[in-house]
């Protein structure tokens, strides 16, 4: 039974280290890197020979690994022959490796941020060739792509989107308000044709503040109507946004298509405009203070 216990004993043991190794790796410390700083925490003040064999280092690395660990500040450096090698404590050695990672990460999006800027404005200047017949059509299934889809809808809109959303698009419209406001910033104009589910949307904008709330209202017209029978989009009168939902289920959805296709959007534009002219004024405004 002793046996059994010692043997348990040192299993969880190694599956303990093994943890803390991988949890300095997950940081950003090499394998080589992690098993040399737990080492150093348990020997204390080693010289290099000593830490490599109980990190199972190979000796013409360890070196290496010491001094990559002094310049992350994870290890102090004693220049004596042979040199002396200290762990520093975990909580000041972490802290600093942190806000340096976090320094050479703000560093990097700066930088990243200003040639995106800049390939922006090269690129929007190349000429696109289009033909008026042009079909081209993507599907979004999971609900990630789905938001993606919606994302790329009211960053690329230019003049207007007409939709018929599923009541399962209120949860997402939460997320995209960012993109929305954008969108109306350069001028673009919503109308929404929703069920009576889609009331709470004023709750949700009026909680945005009042010059948010202000710019929603004057961006967003909204109709409400009892019954459709399918639900899609159209952008720009050039791309249609069709939604399947699950037949029976009307709260989920099995997948989002995007087609660009102007004479199907001229058709559906059609079909919109005669539900629209049925439905029901929505006034935001009135709704919120309710």
């Amino acid at each position: 039974m002793e046996v059994i216990f010692q043997k348990t004993f040192k299993i969880s043991g190694i599956e303990f280290c093994m943890q803390k190794k991988r949890l300095l790796q997950d940081i950003g410390l090499s394998a080589y890197e992690a098993a040399t700083y737990l080492s150093l925490l348990k020997l204390g003040i080693s010289g290099a020979n000593h830490i490599g064999r109980d990190a199972d280092v190979p000796y013409g690395k360890i070196y290496t690994v010491l001094e990559s660990l002094a310049g992350k500040g994870f290890v102090e450096v004693q220049t004596s022959r042979p040199k002396k090698f200290r762990a520093v404590d975990p909580e000041i050695a972490l802290d600093l490796f942190f806000e340096k990672r976090k320094s050479e990460f703000e560093k990097e999006i700066k930088v990243l941020k200003g040639f995106v800027q800049e390939a922006k404005q090269v690129l929007k200047t190349m000429p696109v060739q289009k033909r008026k017949d042009e079909v081209f059509w993507t599907t979004a299934i999971t609900e990630s792509e789905i938001r993606k889809f919606a994302v790329s809808i009211y960053g690329e809109v230019k003049k207007s989107i007409d939709i018929i959303p599923p009541a399962f698009g209120m949860p997402i419209i939460s997320s995209l308000l960012p993109e929305i406001s954008k969108a109306i910033d350069r001028g673009v104009k919503i109308k929404l044709l929703g069920s009576h589910r889609f009331t709470a949307l004023s709750s949700m904008l009026s909680l945005l503040g009042e010059d948010s709330f202000g710019k929603f209202k004057k961006g967003i017209e909204i109709r409400l109507v009892q019954n459709f029978n399918s639900c899609f989009g159209i952008v720009d009168d050039s791309i249609v946004v069709l939604f399947q939902l699950h037949p029976l289920d009307n709260d989920r959805v099995l997948s989002v298509v995007k087609i660009w296709d102007a004479g199907l959007a001229k058709n559906l534009g059609k079909e919109f405009e005669l539900l629209w002219n049925e439905g029901e004024e929505f006034d935001l405004e009135k709704a919120a203070e309710r």
